[in-house]
């Protein structure tokens, strides 16, 4: 299995949280990915009015799809830095695992923007969870914690480069065909750990999301 990290070491207190954390809970293979958006340079599309935060989130992403890749995985584990992961965490992803299709998505903790619906249809059971299909692209809204095939990986890379997309634009990579199919385990198996400061205002689509 792998365990990628989007984590910059300049946000102290949260790189030391997931190291911390994931060393306890995951184990010692894992890596850590963390790019300052404001040093990305043409990097990023000038027309993506995106702010040096998110394009610096978008790119520790792309960075970890591109670690994935280059190791050969089929799917990787991507975790921001507040992530907090069960104490069953393998267990989860051996399960989910033996549900992936290439393309795949899979949020492991969902918060949408709004009210949104999943369907239950053809949903799958996971121990008390359940990996359900959103009825709109727009019922996603995180990257706090998911589980990409190397597809997707690969898809994201090729639709997101120079940056243009927020890393959890998921509607945006499903309509290019980036990604083929994104589902939520519901309920969440991963919480957010609470930290004094957000890295993003209130009220900011980022807001409490994991970015750098």
């Amino acid at each position: 299995m792998c365990c990628i990290a989007i984590s910059a070491p300049r946000y102290r207190e949260r790189h030391a949280y997931i190291t911390r954390h994931l060393h306890c809970i995951w184990g010692p293979d894992f890596e850590i990915m963390g790019i300052d958006g404001t040093v990305a340079g043409r990097d990023a599309s000038p027309n993506s009015g995106l702010t040096p935060g998110q394009v610096g989130c978008a790119l520790s992403h792309l960075a970890a799809y591109e670690s994935v890749i280059a190791r050969k995985m089929p799917w990787a584990l991507i975790v921001a830095d507040d992530a907090v992961l069960p104490p069953d965490i393998h267990d989860i992803l051996i399960r989910v695992e033996a549900t992936l299709r290439r393309g795949d998505v899979v949020l492991l903790h969902n918060r949408p923007p709004h009210r949104a619906a999943f369907s239950t249809v053809d949903a799958v059971a996971i121990g008390d969870y359940r990996l359900c299909l959103p009825m709109s692209m727009s019922g996603l809204g995180t990257n706090a914690a998911y589980v990409i095939t190397r597809r997707a990986a690969e898809g994201i890379l090729a639709a997101n480069r120079p940056v243009v997309a927020a890393a959890d634009d998921w509607g945006f990579f499903f309509e290019r065909q980036a990604i083929s199919r994104a589902r939520v385990m519901s309920p969440n198996p991963v919480s957010i750990q609470a930290f004094d400061a957000p890295l993003f205002p209130a009220g900011s689509k980022a807001s409490g999301l994991m970015k750098v």
